[in-house]
């Protein structure tokens, strides 16, 4: 780690400057890949590096953003620059960010997502000299094109493996062909960096299975920012209190709201049943039908058990939780390393979740919380019986793990980032992926011995033309700068020359 030291400057101990580039600002955005890349980044502070946060911020929410100092930037994107496709975007996106990361000596760039910056941008980055790469996956979208969910559309199943075909029937406005293409175009731009992290072996195993590189995949656990020294003690119930079971998180289509209010209708059935608990439903209604708002709104006023409790803002996440005796996690996708979970656990709260992906590899069915069966909303309720016990309850409390904070969070990726492979062998183009590799061969990252010093980056090849898709001159897009934490300008940067060369500034 001395290698890594730099002189004392702007008041802590420098070391050669990292970025964490998120998809989008924890000040706008509540969702798990944004809160996950901001814990990195105050735990990166916290252990004394030189360390800058850069986000994408749609250009409709930028006067919204709260930069907590000089240290986070803020790039205005606009949706329709946007190629959702080959995920690829603005070039004047791209020309900012590698500004900033060249006008902060960055030696280290780690990615959250490279939704709304581009893939252009993680290539353009790979391919700027003496830059160490690595990106964090926190769903499938390189894999799949129905919001990186991995469901079949329009039935809305599980899909267990993507291919050309598969791809194709779920979206037959796209040849196969087209998919092809876009699986080419990901691992291309793959090939470029020098590691992946993975908060789930789940998620990880998926991504190898794809194509991913397995020695340069690892995994580390999600941290938050903010853990309780101690976690509050188990919810005081007088007699026979009413168990309350708390749902936290967006409201979507994929979150599996609907099996808890079909299962809120087979408790009503029950003739004690609904006098012995309490569902509180905490979150932003998010891309729903009105058919299910109708829906949502007749369940909370028909069901006196089952209430709205409306939006929340993550500071208060502990506390209110905390008012609960287990948070249920019910989605219908395969879901990768909720947030929610950590949360769950750092105060004290069992699990009761759909026992699939990600889910069921952070919570152990029996020990941490309790399993429930896809879309099942009667084995909902048969679950939430048992739990509704002080054995269970107390026998599941004991089980809980300890989650890290992010500063434990922080220093599994600098020992990430220190080990991971040099990403120097040539491009290859794979039509299906080759390795076939177990879980045994992913690596977390404890288990990396760091070297001596970071590897320099050589050369990484060539640009990539896809499909006859050529950048184009967009608009010019909007930097937001932060003075003493709050908002100070919107600065319009020029557009970039075709050349290379325009972005050595």
């Amino acid at each position: 780690m001395d290698d890594f030291l730099l002189p004392d400057t702007h008041g802590i101990r420098q070391r050669n400057c990292i970025a964490i580039v998120s998809h989008a600002h924890p000040s706008i955005s509540k969702g798990g890949a944004e809160i996950s890349a901001y814990a990195v980044y105050q735990g990166l502070l916290a252990l004394g590096h030189d360390a800058i946060f850069i986000a994408a911020v749609p250009e409709n929410q930028a006067k919204r953003v709260e930069l907590g100092s000089r240290r986070e930037y803020a790039i205005s994107v606009d949706s329709a620059d946007y190629d959702y496709f080959y995920h690829i975007g603005s070039s004047t996106v791209t020309d900012q960010l590698v500004d900033i990361i060249e006008r902060n000596s960055v030696k280290t760039v780690n990615f959250h997502h490279f939704m709304n910056f581009g893939t252009n941008s993680l290539r353009a980055v790979a391919e700027m000299p003496d830059i160490h790469t690595v990106l964090t996956i926190h769903e499938f979208v390189a894999i799949c094109h129905h919001h990186g969910q991995m469901i079949t559309r329009p039935a809305q199943n599980l899909c267990e493996k993507s291919s050309t075909a598969s791809c194709a029937s779920c979206f037959p406005e796209n040849s196969g062909q087209q998919f092809a293409m876009r699986r080419r175009h990901f691992l291309t731009c793959f090939a470029a960096l020098d590691g992946f992290v993975s908060p789930s072996r789940f998620l990880a195993q998926r991504f190898v299975e794809w194509g991913a590189p397995v020695e340069r995949m690892r995994v580390v656990e999600n941290g938050l920012a903010h853990v309780p020294p101690t976690a509050p003690p188990r919810r005081k119930r007088a007699g026979d209190e009413q168990w309350v079971f708390g749902y936290f998180g967006q409201i979507n289509p994929f979150k599996g709201l609907s099996t808890i209010l079909d299962a809120a209708d087979l408790i009503a059935e029950y003739e004690d049943l609904p006098e012995t608990l309490k569902i509180r439903i905490h979150g932003n209604m998010v891309g729903q039908s009105q058919e299910f708002i109708d829906r949502f709104e007749a369940s909370v006023a028909k069901h006196s058990f089952l209430t709205y409790a409306g939006a929340y803002d993550n500071s208060a996440v502990s506390r209110l939780m905390s008012d609960c005796d287990y948070i249920i996690i019910p989605s219908s996708w395969w879901e990768n390393s909720p947030v929610v979970i950590q949360e769950a656990y750092a105060v004290g709260r069992p699990i009761i979740c759909t026992g699939i992906g990600g889910m069921a590899e952070k919570v152990v069915d029996g020990v941490t919380g309790l399993h429930f069966s896809l879309r099942d909303h009667v084995d909902l309720v048969r679950v939430i019986e048992i739990a509704a016990t002080q054995q269970m309850n107390a026998k599941l409390r004991s089980g809980l793990p300890k989650v890290p904070d992010s500063t434990e969070m922080a220093q599994k990726y600098l020992e990430v980032f220190e080990g991971l492979p040099q990403a120097d062998k040539p491009f290859v183009e794979l039509d299906e992926p080759e390795l076939e590799a177990s879980e045994s061969d992913i690596i977390p990252s404890d288990a990396v011995e760091a070297p001596e010093h970071i590897v320099q980056s050589s050369d990484r090849g060539q640009s990539v033309n896809i499909d006859g898709f050529v950048e184009e001159e967009l608009p010019a897009a909007k930097l937001i700068l932060a003075e003493d934490g709050q908002n100070e300008a919107d600065v319009i940067v020029p557009k970039r020359s075709k050349g290379r060369g325009a972005r050595r500034r």
